[in-house]
């Protein structure tokens, strides 16, 4: 999937680049990781009177990982600083919205002035 995304986060282009990363994600029914509607099952179960691994959490927990290095290949080296303390692929959605979406959101709102007085 690395391939399919060929724009890399910016500081400038956060609407851009999540314009072509959700609909990747949707696609291939990920976007629940981002958006927290699919959220980790507990790490372990009781089996008797034993606690062992829960295959739903190593299942749950290896999409993550995918899902958290698709989106390190997204980013510019720029941007990776926002999300190094980042464990889940949620927390770094989150982190880039949180660092990205306004500037981006305001960038869009002064594109459209400018076209209105062309």
């Amino acid at each position: 999937m690395v391939h399919m995304v060929t724009i890399k986060l910016t500081p400038t282009n956060y609407l851009l680049w999540r314009r072509q990363f959700v609909p990747l994600l949707e696609s291939q029914e990920l976007m629940g990781y981002l958006d927290g509607s699919l959220s980790a099952p507990v790490a372990q179960v009781h089996a008797g009177n034993d606690l062992v691994p829960n295959p739903a959490y190593k299942k749950w927990h290896t999409q993550d990982r995918i899902l958290l290095s698709l989106l390190y290949a997204s980013l510019t080296e720029e941007c990776m600083a926002e999300v190094v303390n980042c464990t889940t692929a949620r927390d770094a959605w989150l982190a880039l919205e949180v660092s990205f979406s306004h500037s981006s959101k305001t960038r869009e709102l002064q594109l459209k002035d400018e076209l209105q007085l062309m």
